[in-house]
């Protein structure tokens, strides 16, 4: 996340446009109707599951806000500015909402809004004083000082965080014990769902071919694809509500050796494209598995519909596609970085992608259990947006084209 480097108009560009989105998700679906005072619906009971929702919606407003006070000196003074202008755009959305009775105004939202995006303006400063304490130890300071180090750690962050959902965890030992019960069904024969376990497999060997952008061998890699599928692992049998599954741990133990096997056959242009690639195939599982016992749906939305109804299992939606958009801007990055002309492309795979998960979103049409809208393209393409905002750019866009050799 050079955030020196950071376009100035792609940072405006993606914070107007997440600020657009998150308007229409506090806004749409309601009429308009008699006002209340504002902030004063809330009552005696204090979801958690919507104000980590609340919460985690607003980090990416003071990721980006951080990014543009790296650019100036006065960088506190921009902070708390930032700051005021981020509660105060969840202020205003709550007063709207006072005047639709489909929403509520209420002050916890408006709390846990602002307390995420002053999470999102803290994280990154913080985040670069311990680079730079990891760069004191030789075993990270070849990792942490690569060019592509932000672009991987948004792609490994964003995974991670989707992996660990819905962020609530205990230690009471028979919720433990439940999260682990699926290991029963293998004792009585029960089927893998081939969507869950292409889907997993996919997604987690995108992790470890993405990891081999950093400066380090195949093998360096693998072990930290390990160490991530064995937190990962830890961190579901420790969450309040079951979450892991057989597929997942199957998808995780398969993806090192396909992530082995396809470092050690692509190179050059075709592993640059590798972890986007991987990524949206992983995305496309999702996509077009279906929902047993569902009936079909009676027509498409052409509005998105995300956000509409839980807000938990809205923001894993949109963190799963918001991955595939980082991912997107890896493989980008990654190219460019090998001195590859990526000017054009910058445009071309957001928009192909979104033209594919469209035509997948169609298909659900006839898929048992699938409502489809258009929340899966908008939200890839906004995610690429922001993320190829924070990221900035390690090195030209777009390189003389008689110069094909890797940049040095």
């Amino acid at each position: 996340m050079r955030t020196a480097e950071a376009p100035r108009a792609a940072l405006l560009s993606a914070f107007a446009a997440y600020l657009a989105f998150i308007a229409y998700q506090s806004l749409a679906g309601a009429a308009p109707g008699a006002c209340v005072v504002p902030l004063v619906q809330q009552g005696s009971h204090l979801s958690r599951s919507d104000g980590l929702a609340n919460l985690v919606a607003y980090v990416p407003l003071g990721l980006m806000a951080a990014a543009w006070a790296a650019r100036l000196r006065a960088r506190a003074w921009v902070l708390a500015a930032a700051f005021a202008s981020i509660a105060g755009f969840s202020l205003a959305m709550e007063t709207l909402q006072a005047c639709l009775p489909g929403r509520v105004s209420s002050w916890y939202d408006w709390s846990t809004n602002s307390a995420g995006g002053l999470l999102g303006l803290m994280a990154l400063p913080v985040a670069t004083r311990l680079l730079r304490l990891a760069r004191a130890r030789p075993a990270l300071a070849a990792a942490v000082d690569a060019p592509l180090w932000w672009p991987v750690a948004l792609c490994v962050g964003a995974w991670m965080v989707l992996s660990l959902a819905p962020w609530r965890f205990t230690l009471d030992v028979g919720t433990i014990r439940g999260n682990l019960s699926f290991l029963r069904h293998l004792v009585d024969g029960v089927p893998l769902d081939p969507w869950r376990l292409a889907r997993h497999l996919l997604g987690w060997a995108a992790i470890g071919v993405a990891l081999r952008a950093l400066p380090d061998d195949v093998s360096t890699a693998l072990r930290g694809l390990a160490l991530l599928a064995v937190a990962a692992t830890l961190g579901q049998v420790l969450l309040d509500v079951p979450a892991l599954s057989f597929e997942e741990l199957a998808g995780m133990a398969l993806a090192l050796p396909v992530s082995a096997l396809v470092c050690s056959l692509a190179s050059g242009t075709w592993l640059t494209r590798l972890p986007a690639a991987l990524a949206l195939l992983s995305v496309l599982a999702y996509q077009l598995a279906p929902q047993a016992g569902e009936p079909l749906a009676r027509g498409v939305s052409w509005w998105p519909q995300v956000g509409r109804g839980g807000l938990l299992a809205a923001l894993e939606l949109a963190l799963y596609f918001g991955w595939l958009g980082a991912m997107l801007t890896l493989s980008l990055r990654w190219s460019a970085l090998r001195g590859e002309d990526t000017g054009r492309r910058r445009i071309a795979w957001p928009a192909a992608a979104a033209v594919i998960l469209m035509l997948t979103e169609l298909a659900q049409g006839w898929i048992p259990g699938r409502t489809p809208d258009t929340s899966a393209p908008l939200l890839t393409v906004l995610a690429f947006g922001v993320a190829w905002a924070l990221t900035g750019s390690p090195v030209r866009d777009r390189v003389p084209t008689r110069s094909r050799r890797p940049a040095s």
